[in-house]
């Protein structure tokens, strides 16, 4: 299907990697980096989103459109969704504006990248 790909052991085993990397890269970078901290925190939470459709679907996202992305990971893991939302919601401040994230939005940021990450971790280890 358009806008998705299809995934083997592989794929999820490197983008569960890349998940808990950027998760524990966000962590150290936290205190002293906020926008930096942020957009790890943002490429966690799209890694493990893109592991919890691998295992439950097959196919992961690979569309620049978020709507899509979010879609997907419904079908995979109702309820994370809404997780996703939270980090793509400010993923362009973080990124690509000259403003600063706020404390409270990198709080806000680092539990949903944590909720999909752990999410993740399950996923993996429940389906072997």
């Amino acid at each position: 299907m358009a806008g998705q790909r299809s995934c083997d052991a592989a794929i999820t085993a490197g983008r569960l990697s890349k998940a808990v990397e950027f998760f524990e890269g966000a962590q150290l970078l936290e205190d002293e980096m906020h926008n930096a901290a942020g957009d790890l925190y943002i490429d966690a939470g799209i890694a493990a989103s893109d592991v919890l459709c691998c295992v439950r679907l097959g196919v992961h996202s690979n569309t620049g459109n978020h709507s899509e992305a979010v879609a997907l990971l419904k079908k995979a893991d109702s309820g994370s969704e809404r997780h996703l939302t939270t980090l793509l919601n400010v993923k362009n401040k973080a990124a690509y504006t000259h403003q600063d994230l706020t404390p409270a939005e990198l709080k806000r940021i680092m539990r949903a990248a944590e909720h999909l990450v752990e999410a993740a971790r399950r996923a993996v280890v429940g389906r072997g």
